[in-house]
């Protein structure tokens, strides 16, 4: 077999060996911290020796690679390296390895609407490495994932607990998401999966100390480097990053005076002429400022001072871009084509996980991790054989200069006044001089002041909003409350009204500070997708009151708020944002078929239909073909096995109802058929907001122990049958909007008391009998005829299973449905492929 060293250098493209601590995670197992200075390949190591365990450990190496993130401007650079490690792999022709495509995907909010899930849900067998925000993934891991479809939420929690490798990178800018991120691991470790899952997190800055919570207690496990490597302490490549690239270190003059909008302008001039002045000519100089809008008045007073001429030379670099324009300045500073000659004006979306170099950094104030991250953009590669030079701008945050605090923002000035000290005593910031954080008097973390605990976890396990129709708000667990974000994207309102525009899509969208959301939206309206919308609602309704953390909020372009060149900027409303053209709009009154709501069924209208029969027969048999390719390494129970594939054969038996079936218009039906899929499906007939299968579960439980069902385990299958859509689980009661006729005594989901349903052919001798439908488990309470309610049965499930093994078989069976759906789907294409070359021959 080959080597892990040849392995490597494949990947790289060069013919450099891997540092010991890299070779290290490639045939040991891991630890849960790993601390080792900026510019030593993090990054490599972790995603190679992740791939090369794949190998020679399957069994005790997670399936996917989840790798977070704490800002956006380094998801597509991680993206992209880990493409081209699989490209030169060999990956595509390697069914070991994660697709260099499919397999390595960026987890999103605003565009992960489609209509078929992505390749990596419907494969949970397959490896996959999946790279996004904390925002976006502690999100879905809280099973309230930022802009995606509410009903998808399980399936997202239920891969990323199960058969997962967390990896928290740069954990100094988490914030609240680290206290989360080692709660979740905790109570995974406490409640239980169903496959291995893990966690690594992974800084130049980090104290295992900030690890210890509730219910993550163990931290021992810890990687130093180079101090536990004594191969790479003694390595000459080593060396040269950590002791003899020198940094020199010293206060620069420029400083505000305050808050104040003309004193900062005034600093911005200052500042620009001190950083023109000891720019060095054929070198690059980097000035870090605290927030945008400083960054922002900063690069226009250098813009100012360096006239056309200079453009060329001059790059802004901060999180509020649309992607399309990060794209583009990223590839100005790391691509092919970047210059030596420049000077880069950034925010703190340049200190970590950006490969760059500087022989000049000019940064404010920051607290201690912060600044250590930022001093590794300088003399990164040791190329500054004279020394480079760190000039570090003070913040008077001081009550007297600053009573509100502004300044400091977004950090606590109790720490920059931490950081101040220590800098009072530094010449040289060279690695080898900067203590670790642990050994570090002084440290600490910020106080944390929301702390997911166990009863957090199964509240949100729930995902049925309140009656007023909200979610339990897990943004405080994210980041802090002053940090979170919605997104917004810019249409042409003069082209077309605001609700026919269509869904947004990924490379629209700018993040936007919930702190700034007063400020843009003060004079422009806002639209916020209504994931309701249904039959010939407007999929877009006017945005009333605050944005909150993970909305999509839609703007008019004419009103401005944001330019190519700076990013995101509120004040300007005298310009017109330049739009990314979005598809063709749906005509006017029609529903956006990519918007899912509760009385979609997204997957039935096919090419072709198909009986009710086969697709139930073909649903079960692929759930066996699926537990059977996830058992090589850890097989379900028998009884886990069994339920999955009972609910897969019963997951669609409620489309059998006479209400259901008037939905498929095409093909007409004979008399006494059922059909699973048609070619032509209205969900305006029939009754609104019918739930298949709320009825499949009711019919699977009245013919399996009815009372006593938790007895033989049909508890469990009927919650399966039920959850495969992800719109009936914990909850069982009708919908606000929901009405019956005078004399229905109950209802819900479209199903009323009484309601027939007919016998149904399971295939392989299965039968479903006729039954009526009794909503009686809707009751509060035990019941002589129909025993524990819906919300007492699945409470019991949830005690029983835990919450991540109960998310896993969930799963599964959706899972199955979605594979077996897309194979039908595809057979019907090759048909008329088929029928369509024998027609012209």
């Amino acid at each position: 077999m080959t080597s892990f060293d040849s392995f490597f250098a494949s990947a790289m493209g060069n013919p450099l060996q891997p540092y010991e601590y890299q070779r290290r995670l490639a045939v040991e197992p891991w630890p849960e911290v790993l601390i080792a200075p900026t510019g030593l390949g993090k990054t490599a190591a972790i995603v190679l020796g992740w791939l090369w365990r794949r190998r020679i450990a399957r069994e005790d190496t997670p399936l996917r690679l989840v790798l977070c993130l704490p800002m956006r401007t380094l998801v597509e650079q991680t993206r992209d390296a880990v493409r081209g490690w699989l490209d030169r792999l060999g990956a595509s022709e390697d069914v070991s390895l994660p697709h260099p495509e499919d397999g390595v995907v960026v987890l999103m909010g605003g565009g992960e609407r489609e209509k078929e899930p992505p390749p990596w849900m419907r494969h949970p067998e397959r490896p996959a490495i999946l790279i996004g925000t904390q925002d976006m993934l502690l999100s879905r891991a809280l099973m309230r994932g930022y802009g995606m479809s509410r009903f998808r939420w399980p399936v997202d929690f239920a891969l990323l607990h199960n058969d997962a490798q967390w990896v928290f990178d740069e954990v100094q800018a988490m914030g609240a998401g680290l206290a989360t991120s080692a709660q979740l691991q905790g109570l995974r470790e406490a409640l239980g999966t169903a496959r291995p899952a893990r966690s690594l997190w992974l800084s130049a800055t980090l104290d295992p100390a900030w690890l210890v919570t509730v219910d993550h207690r163990d931290t021992s496990r810890i990687l130093r480097v180079p101090d536990d490597v004594p191969q790479d302490a003694a390595d000459p490549r080593v060396r040269r990053l950590l002791v003899e690239a020198h940094k020199h270190v010293r206060p620069a003059t420029s400083r505000p005076g305050g808050a104040g909008g003309k004193d900062i302008d005034a600093y911005a001039a200052a500042l620009a002429g001190e950083v023109l002045e000891a720019h060095r000519p054929g070198r690059t100089t980097i000035v870090i400022l605290n927030t945008v809008a400083r960054a922002q008045k900063v690069h226009r007073a250098l813009t100012k001072r360096m006239g056309p001429e200079g453009a060329d030379r001059l790059l802004l670099i901060h999180s509020r871009f649309r992607p399309a324009e990060r794209k583009a300045q990223l590839e100005r500073l790391t691509g092919p084509e970047a210059t030596a000659d420049r000077i880069v004006v950034a925010t703190q979306a340049i200190e970590a996980g950006v490969d760059v170099t500087s022989a000049l950094l000019f940064t404010e104030l920051a607290p201690w991790p912060s600044l250590v991250q930022r001093f590794g953009r300088v003399n990164r590669y040791g190329e500054c054989g004279d020394g480079a030079e760190i000039r570090w701008i003070d913040l008077p945050v001081s009550k007297e200069v600053d009573p509100k605090g502004e300044l400091a923002v977004p950090y606590a000035a109790e720490g920059l006044a931490e950081a101040h000290t220590r800098l009072a005593d530094l010449v040289d910031a060279a690695p080898a001089n900067l203590p670790p954080p642990e050994r570090t008097p002084g440290d600490r973390t910020p106080p944390v002041r929301h702390v997911l605990r166990r009863k957090d976890l199964l509240d949100l396990f729930d995902t049925d909003p309140d009656l007023t129709g909200f979610d339990i708000d897990v943004s405080p667990f994210i980041r802090d409350t002053k940090d979170t974000d919605f997104q917004v994207l810019w249409r042409d309102f003069a082209t077309g009204k605001p609700d026919d525009q269509p869904l947004p899509r990924p490379e629209e969208l700018c993040s936007v500070p919930i702190r700034r959301g007063e400020e843009l939206l003060k004079a422009r309206q806002g639209w916020r997708l209504n994931p309701q919308a249904k039959g010939t609602e407007s999929i877009w309704v006017r945005l009333d009151g605050k944005p909150w953390p993970g909305l999509v909020v839609m703007l008019d372009a004419a009103l401005g708020g944001y330019d190519p060149v700076i990013g995101l900027a509120p004040e300007i409303t005298d310009r017109k944002v330049p739009i990314h053209e979005p598809p063709s709009a749906p005509q006017a009154g029609a529903p956006d078929p990519d918007t899912e709501s509760h009385d979609d069924d997204r997957d039935t209208r096919q090419d072709r239909p198909v009986p009710l029969t086969d697709h139930l027969v073909h649903v079960a048999e692929t759930a066996e073909a699926l537990c059977a390719a996830l058992e090589q390494t850890h097989p379900l129970s028998p009884a886990d096995r069994a339920a999955v594939v009972t609910a897969a054969r019963w997951h669609d038996v409620g489309k059998a109802h006479p209400k259901f079936q008037e939905r498929m218009t095409e093909p007409v039906r004979p008399d006494g058929a059922l059909l699973a899929k048609a070619s032509r499906y209205d969900r305006r007939k029939g009754r609104p907001y019918f739930r298949h299968e709320l009825a499949s579960a009711l019919a699977f439980l009245q013919q399996h122990g009815g009372a006593d069902a938790n007895v033989n385990g049909a508890d469990l299958v009927a919650y399966l049958i039920a959850a495969h859509h992800g719109k009936v689980r914990l909850s069982l009661r009708a919908l606000p909007q929901e009405s019956a006729p005078a004399g229905v005594l109950r209802f819900a989901r479209g199903i009323h008391e009484g309601d027939g349903l007919p016998a149904v052919d399971l295939g392989d001798g299965g039968r479903s009998d006729p039954v009526s439908l009794s909503l009686g488990l809707m009751e509060l309470g035990d019941s002589e005829t129909q025993g524990l309610s819906w919300a007492a049965r699945t409470a019991r499930l949830l005690e029983d299973h835990k919450p991540f093994r109960l998310a896993w078989l969930e799963s599964l069976v959706r899972i199955a449905d979605w594979r077996a759906s897309a194979d039908e789907q595809d057979k019907a294409r090759q048909r008329k492929t088929r029928e369509d070359d024998h027609g012209q021959e």
